[in-house]
């Protein structure tokens, strides 16, 4: 009999770990990995792996806005629109190439990052196509036609000359030149006139991506409850009818009235890596003390592909010494060799 089961996602744990200092310990977090079973994922991204835990494993390519749609705005499931991602982008060039060295807004007060949305809604308009910005740093566009070829996630084009990851696609033509316009529009936009005048960065540049038509939900439902703030799992959630919390939630619930299975998709922003782990710690804790008294497993993924299971038997595997998370920057080999 499967045990219920608590999955655990976390994104950008490779991230976290690099930037904490030497020798810091989270015993929690370093007992799952140590002496939980091991079981790979198979994935490439986590977004691949998120579409994977619902049941909807090669859907490519991946439709993150259609989700997002759903998740920031009101996208209705039976939506035929093909929904395409644009997200605010710094560009760095030199005399050779443009590089994409930031997504997101960084440090652009309210009404500067209102500034650059109207900027980019003012380009749209003129072409005929309007911008839902529900959130304030991902925002979306509805296409009557599905796009014949598809961008690159932006964590695919970082650092990346930005020349060398746009589609060749003939009818990608149209969608450089619309680039062009919005970066030129954002270049004379007085807020990053100012900045650029003070040395700050500027947002000079939107990435498009994630296009896809909203996807049909599985034929039966991977879990009841769900604890995220990534717009993919929100949206997962969302079309598959499950209860959504927060996942600030996650730290004060006690998943006794749940459901069968529960998933926590940890993804908040690693700015401050140790009160991130610190927070995560908790959970794990919590996690540890469900496997020991209520008979729950926990499924964990760290990304690279590897992911660790967690049930009251792994409790006994006192041979797998527990090691500082910095052990794990090498996913792959840190966890193998440890088994």
């Amino acid at each position: 009999m499967t045990p219920r089961t608590i999955t655990l996602l976390v994104d950008r744990f490779q991230t976290l770990i690099s930037a904490l200092e030497h020798g810091r310990r989270f015993v929690a977090l370093e007992t799952l990995l140590a002496r939980g079973r091991p079981s790979n994922d198979g994935h490439a991204s986590f977004d691949e792996l998120r579409f994977a835990l619902w049941g909807l494993a090669g859907t490519n390519p991946l439709p993150v806005a259609a989700l997002t749609r759903m998740a920031d705005g009101s996208a209705h499931p039976g939506s035929d629109a093909y929904w395409l991602r644009l997200d605010p982008v710094c560009l760095w060039a030199d005399m050779a190439r443009v590089i994409m060295a930031r997504c997101g807004f960084a440090d652009l007060d309210e009404q500067e990052r209102n500034e650059i949305e109207n900027t980019v809604r003012f380009v749209l308009f003129q072409e005929g196509i309007k911008l839902h910005s529900d959130h304030p740093e991902r925002w979306t566009i509805a296409l009557e036609q599905p796009l014949p070829f598809s961008f690159s996630p932006p964590e695919d084009a970082m650092g990346m000359d930005v020349a060398d990851v746009l589609p060749d696609h003939p009818a990608a033509l149209y969608w450089r030149r619309l680039l062009n316009e919005i970066q030129m529009a954002l270049h004379a936009c007085p807020v990053n006139v100012r900045r650029r005048n003070r040395g700050q960065t500027e947002i000079n540049s939107v990435w498009f991506w994630g296009g896809g038509l909203m996807p049909a939900a599985a034929a039966s439902k991977a879990f009841h409850t769900v604890y995220a703030n990534h717009p993919v799992t929100r949206g997962l959630a969302l079309l598959h009818d499950c209860a959504l919390h927060e996942l600030s939630a996650a730290e004060t619930a006690d998943f006794t009235h749940d459901g069968e299975n529960i998933l926590l998709d940890w993804s908040r922003p690693a700015s401050h890596a140790a009160i991130e782990l610190e927070y995560l710690e908790r959970i794990a804790a919590q996690l540890l003390e469900r496997v020991k008294n209520h008979g729950v497993a926990v499924q964990l993924y760290t990304g690279g592909g590897s992911g660790r299971w967690f049930d009251r038997h792994c409790r006994w595997r006192v041979w797998q010494r527990l090691v500082p998370l910095e052990n794990y920057l090498a996913a792959k080999s840190a966890l193998s060799e440890n088994d």
